[in-house]
C-alpha cells in the first residue's frame, strides 16, 4: 500500500500555492544519492520558480523512504511510498499523476544530469510542447552507449522520429501531454520514454531536443543492464517496438 507524505517546512505552504512547476522523479534504491540530489535541483530551481517536488518511491530496502523522510523536513515535497517494488514504468506514471502545475519537469534520480542545465529547457516551453535533453555525450558504460544507440536508431527509422534521444529522463512537457499520451503507453517497460516521445510525436506535439550534460552516477551502479538480463531486456524491447508500430499503423499512418 502507498504511503503519501507532504514535507513540512516554512516554504511549504509557499511552494504549493501557484505552483508553477511540478518536478517529478521516480526513486528507487539510491539512499547515498538522493539528498544531493533533491537539493541541487530544489537550490537551483526552487528559490526562481515556483515548484512542487513529487517523489515516487518503489519498494526501497538500503533506507532511501527513511532518507526521504528526513529530507522532507527541510525540503517541501511530496513523497509517495511504496512497499512493494513497483518497476520504472509504474512509478513513472503514478508520479507524473500526481504533478498539478501546466509545465511537468522529470529527472530520474541516478544523479546523472545536471540542475543548471534545467534553463536551457525551461526557456523554450512556450514554443513546444515538450523539450528533451539530448545527451551529446553519455557517461555510461561502452554496452549501454552501444545498445542505447542501436535501440534509438531502430526508433528513429521504424517511427520516422527527428530525435537522437527520445529515452532521454531529463524533460519538461507541458500538462496536457501527459493528460493525452500517459495511460496508453504499456509496451516498452524498459524504455517508458521512448514509447510516450513516439506517441506524443505522432499525435502532433511540438518536440525539440536541447543539448544537455551527463555524468557519471553519483553512487553505485545500475543493476539492470547487466549481462545476465540483457538477452531478456533486448528481446522485450524489440517485441515492445513491434506491438507499438503494429498499433500505431492500425490507426494513423507510421
Amino acid at each position: 500500500m502507498a504511503d503519501d507524505f507532504f514535507g513540512k517546512s516554512e516554504q511549504t505552504e509557499k511552494n504549493f500555492n501557484g505552483v508553477q512547476l511540478s518536478l517529478v522523479l521516480p526513486v528507487y534504491n539510491e539512499v547515498k544519492s538522493i539528498g544531493h540530489i533533491l537539493n541541487e535541483f530544489y537550490s537551483e530551481i526552487g528559490s526562481k520558480v515556483g515548484m512542487e517536488i513529487i517523489v515516487r518511491e518503489g519498494g526501497s530496502t538500503d533506507g532511501t523512504k527513511e532518507a526521504l523522510i528526513k529530507l522532507s523536513q527541510s525540503i517541501p515535497m511530496k513523497s509517495i511510498l511504496e512497499d512493494e517494488k513497483g518497476g520504472y514504468m509504474r512509478d513513472v506514471k503514478d508520479g507524473l499523476r500526481q504533478a498539478d502545475a501546466d509545465y511537468v519537469l522529470f529527472i530520474d534520480s541516478d544523479g546523472q544530469y545536471v540542475s543548471s542545465d534545467f534553463w536551457k529547457l525551461y526557456e523554450k516551453r512556450d514554443d513546444y510542447d515538450m523539450i528533451i535533453g539530448y545527451k551529446t555525450k553519455r557517461a555510461d558504460p561502452p554496452h549501454r552507449v552501444l545498445l542505447s544507440k542501436v535501440f534509438h536508431t531502430v526508433v528513429r527509422v521504424l517511427f520516422k522520429l527527428p530525435l537522437h534521444d527520445p529515452d532521454c529522463g531529463y524533460r519538461i512537457m507541458k500538462k496536457r501531454v501527459i493528460d493525452s499520451v500517459l495511460e496508453e503507453v504499456k509496451f516498452l517497460e524498459y524504455s517508458f520514454w521512448s514509447e510516450f516521445t513516439v506517441r506524443a510525436f505522432k499525435k502532433g506535439f511540438k518536440l525539440l531536443e536541447v543539448p544537455i550534460q551527463h555524468r557519471r552516477r553519483l553512487s553505485g551502479n545500475t543493476k539492470l543492464y547487466t549481462p545476465r538480463k540483457l538477452l531478456k531486456i533486448i528481446t522485450s524491447q524489440f517485441m515492445g517496438l513491434l506491438k507499438l508500430w503494429i498499433e500505431l499503423r492500425t490507426y494513423m499512418r507510421v
